[in-house]
């Protein structure tokens, strides 16, 4: 009797908990106590000292949170105004402006390098002639990476113009990877090819690399943005960290020594605010849900979407039936992440003062699991 009634009363339970996990299959978990708690427990797990995180649909901010302190060790805590250093991500700020001119019809994005500098193509290895700014772009160009930190730039002191100098000692070298039997080179990810994509737009717009930021970042968009580390700005902005093999922090101030070389820096050296990079995370956003008041949305979903994989700036992927669209940058002291997801009408956007991949990804499956309410993803 006992047993029976044991085991109706299991039964019972049993319905209670399905139709509980039913009803809230699907309705979002998401909000600001639990992001949070989330933030500090990242800060715990991964040493990071300051974190920003905001959560976005097309149309609005919904969440901005700063948590954390600027440097390990002090108290000055992270606000709103503070910048946090974007690395990789600035690749994508380069699509951006290319397709400005893509759209202005100055540029195709199978423009042929040499098109615009013949004067390049007489001392150029022959096997790089057919190359595209689609090529650099996608890192099958061949082009030697300058990704480690220990390669050698060659001395320009002496030269009138480094940027051309530079590309003109790329273009004499043999190419870093194999060339396949469509033409194109297998890929391999190159900060050199990208600096090389900056100097085609300048070419077709004859403005600088920083002239260019100026005008479709700051003027046309109205962000915040500076080109180099935040503590260049002020000692009292964020600096960067790095967890080394003794498991201690690193800190990286105003007067490291490492830095971006200037030569590479389009490929990432921009440093931003934690809401304007929410609004650059929002502006791709727009373009994929068919709100771009900027770029056409099908200049967006060209790049973001047209192909699989990398593409120009952004990777596109697909988890548990949802396809996403995110960019990453990390020099190794900072790292940012936005994160699109179209069809959910969501946006993503994470900063932190250290390299550490792995606090960004945990914070990023937090979120993804709260807000698809993946209940039963407890591995996150």
């Amino acid at each position: 009797m006992i047993k029976r009634i044991l085991i109706v009363v299991f039964l019972i339970l049993l319905a209670i908990i399905i139709t509980f996990v039913i009803s809230e299959r699907g309705r979002s978990q998401l909000n600001e106590a639990y992001l949070k708690r989330v933030i500090e427990k990242a800060r715990e797990k991964y040493h990071v000292p300051a974190v920003a995180v905001s959560i976005m649909d097309s149309h609005k901010i919904l969440y901005s949170i700063q948590n954390g302190v600027r440097v390990d060790g002090t108290s000055k805590y992270v606000t709103s105004e503070d910048y946090f250093h974007i690395g990789s991500c600035s690749k994508s700020i380069l699509a951006y402006m290319a397709a400005k001119q893509v759209e202005k019809g100055i540029l195709d994005w199978n423009t042929k390098f040499f098109d615009l500098f013949p004067e390049l193509k007489k001392n150029a290895l022959e096997v790089y002639h057919e190359i595209t700014l689609e090529d650099l772009f996608f890192c099958r160009a061949g082009i030697k990476p300058y990704t480690s930190g220990d390669e050698i730039f060659p001395n320009l002191s002496g030269s009138e113009n480094q940027q051309l100098d530079f590309i003109r000692y790329l273009l004499q070298l043999s190419p870093s990877s194999k060339q396949t039997a469509s033409g194109k080179f297998e890929y391999l990810y190159s900060n050199a090819g990208y600096m090389m994509v900056s100097a085609m737009i300048e070419r077709v717009t004859d403005m600088t690399y920083k002239s260019l930021i100026d005008k479709y970042l700051k003027e046309e968009l109205g962000l915040d943005v500076f080109i180099g580390w935040p503590n260049q700005i002020s000692k009292d902005q964020p600096w960067g960290h790095y967890l080394n093999k003794n498991n201690t922090l690193e800190v990286f101030g105003p007067d490291s020594e490492y830095f971006i070389h200037p030569l590479i820096e389009p490929a990432g050296n921009l440093s931003m605010k934690p809401r304007d990079f929410a609004r650059y995370v929002q502006l791709h956003l727009k373009g994929l849900t068919g709100h771009s008041d900027q770029l056409r949305s099908e200049t967006f979903k060209h790049m973001d979407t047209g192909y699989k994989g990398l593409t120009f700036g952004v990777i596109n992927d697909k988890m548990l039936n949802k396809s996403y669209v995110y960019f990453d940058g990390s020099a190794g002291t900072f790292y940012a992440r936005g994160v699109i997801v179209p069809e959910s009408n969501l946006g993503i956007a994470i900063m932190i003062n250290n390299g550490s991949a792995e606090a960004v990804e945990y914070i990023t499956m937090k979120i993804a699991k709260a807000y698809f309410n993946w209940w039963w993803m407890f591995w996150v």
